[in-house]
Formats: structure tokens, C-alpha cells, sequence
């Protein structure tokens, strides 16, 4: 699936995408990983960024919802 990261700067092709907390943070982080192709092969990126948890799933929701109508199309974080 391919996925536009909240700072819009990056496109990229993602396998599996998570949510986690980084020590030591409030924020809850929407996690990334890359398809075997691309600038970022293999590599975790950075989606998005969120106030809190529950905010965070609302995005994979938002996420899950979108690619089960548009299997091809390319999904901006918000």
C-alpha cells in the first residue's frame, strides 16, 4: 500500500504499519515498514504523528477504511 507521510514530504510503499509510544514521549507514532523496494527498502518510516492513542487508531481506521475501497490508490496521512 502506498502511504504519504503526515509531512507529506515522502511517498512510500509499506507492508505493515503500527502504532507505538517512544520513551520518554506523549506522542503516539504511526510506524511504517517498507516494501523490498523503493528509497527506504526495508526500512521503518515515519507516518504520522499523534496527540494520543486513541487519535492514532482513528488514523489506522482511516487507513483500513480507505485502502478496502481504493486497493491501489496512494493514502495521505492526516
Amino acid at each position: 500500500m502506498l502511504i504519504r507521510t503526515q509531512s507529506g514530504d515522502a511517498v512510500a510503499e509499506i507492508v505493515h504499519a503500527y502504532i507505538s509510544e517512544m520513551m520518554g514521549e506523549k506522542d503516539f507514532y504511526i510506524f511504517g515498514t517498507c516494501s523490498s523496494r523503493g528509497a527506504f527498502s526495508g526500512g521503518r518510516v515515519t507516518l504520522g504523528i499523534y496527540k494520543s492513542k486513541e487519535k492514532a487508531f482513528a488514523e489506522i481506521d482511516s487507513m483500513t477504511e480507505f485502502f478496502s475501497q481504493n486497493p491501489n490508490g496512494v493514502y495521505k496521512m492526516r
